[in-house]
């Protein structure tokens, strides 16, 4: 291909005259099909995360649901690390589009009636917003605990560590509900946490795992000497999660005790978590 020098003159838009504006105005461009349906046809896009260029092929979107009765609107979004498509169905006679979803970024609004049977370029809005600086602007950080709780420890068994408090969470990045750190902008995550066990029979082996996605990711065990029935343990990693599905969350075992539990203290047991990169 011969480079061509942008000129805005009156150049026929052939594709050597605009092979290169091509490239920058035309990823993910959404438009009717060719015999317009109740499909979408979006045309080849590129993504860079990080320092991976990613380039996706054409894709069909849909088929769309129109609404029984009335009007809906509906968003089409891309996966903003794959560049996948997807439809995010919007609310019944409701002129505002669905949310973007966490890891998504936005292509185009469709306007769908109860008539609809066909899809054209007139009902098709296009948003494209490739360029995110969220990640860059907005700082998550979280510390979490116990919230003042014991623990029970089961014997030989891996278990989830139940913190249910946070003493902040910036960027709203953990969930006390599921015990989980689950942030929405993707990135290289610093987490670490500590466990103290009580309890413990002398001897007893301790672990701390950090897990994502139900996986072990790092781990640091030792064998108490138990002296007053306690000792502490400690895992520390850094994990890349990707702003949607990917969480972590920390494990314990311990391989012998009397009633062994983790004090609820948050000073004693804690978890922190912080975007790194």
């Amino acid at each position: 291909m011969s480079v061509q020098t942008f000129n805005p003159t009156d150049l026929s838009q052939s594709a050597a005259n605009w092979a290169v504006a091509q490239r920058i105005v035309g990823p993910f461009a959404p438009h009717a099909q060719v015999s317009p349906d109740l499909t979408i046809a979006l045309d080849p896009g590129c993504l860079l995360n990080g320092t991976t260029l990613t380039e996706v092929k054409a894709q069909v979107v849909g088929p769309f649901a129109p609404p029984a009765s009335g009007f809906r609107i509906d968003r089409v979004v891309v996966d903003r690390t794959t560049g996948a498509a997807s439809v995010v169905t919007g609310t019944a006679n409701s002129m505002t589009p669905p949310a973007i979803p966490a890891g998504k970024l936005p292509v185009a609004r469709v306007f769908l009636e109860g008539t609809t049977d066909m899809i054209g370029n007139g009902v098709i809005a296009d948003e494209r917003a490739l360029v995110d600086q969220t990640p860059q602007q907005v700082p998550v950080i979280c510390r979490a605990n116990l919230g003042g709780t014991n623990q029970s420890v089961p014997i030989n068994t891996s278990f989830i560590v139940n913190f249910s408090a946070t003493n902040f969470s910036v960027g709203s990045g953990y969930d006390a509900v599921n015990h989980r750190f689950q942030p929405t902008i993707p990135g290289y995550y610093a987490v670490q946490a500590s466990l103290e066990y009580r309890n413990l029979t002398s001897g007893a082996l301790i672990y701390a795992y950090v897990h994502k996605n139900g996986v072990t990711q790092a781990q640091h065990g030792i064998d108490s000497n138990a002296a007053n029935n306690v000792c502490a343990v400690g895992a520390f990693d850094i994990v890349y999660l990707n702003g949607d599905t990917d969480y972590v969350d920390i494990r314990g075992w311990c391989s012998a005790g009397s009633s062994p539990y983790l004090h609820g203290s948050s000073v004693l047991n804690w978890f922190t978590a912080a975007k790194v990169g």
